[in-house]
């Protein structure tokens, strides 16, 4: 799976386009919300595949991981 990003893209027009990558189901809107903020929300919202993708959460020894700090 490819790294977690967004790319935000400026256009000359004034225009804003979030784009998120590598995020499953919808943790990309959740990863992204606060641009919705900034922005205002887009009525132009377009789902990718990956987003109808159910997340699994990944347990060891019954505790999440994948997690570092």
């Amino acid at each position: 799976m490819e790294p977690k990003r967004v790319e935000i893209t400026f256009g000359k027009d004034g225009s804003v386009r979030v784009e998120a990558f590598g995020f499953v189901g919808k943790s990309c809107e959740e990863a992204t919300a606060f641009l919705d903020k900034l922005f205002g929300n887009d009525s132009n919202k377009v789902h990718k595949e990956s987003y109808y993708i159910e997340e699994k959460e990944n347990l060891v020894d019954g505790l999440p991981s994948g997690y570092c700090g």
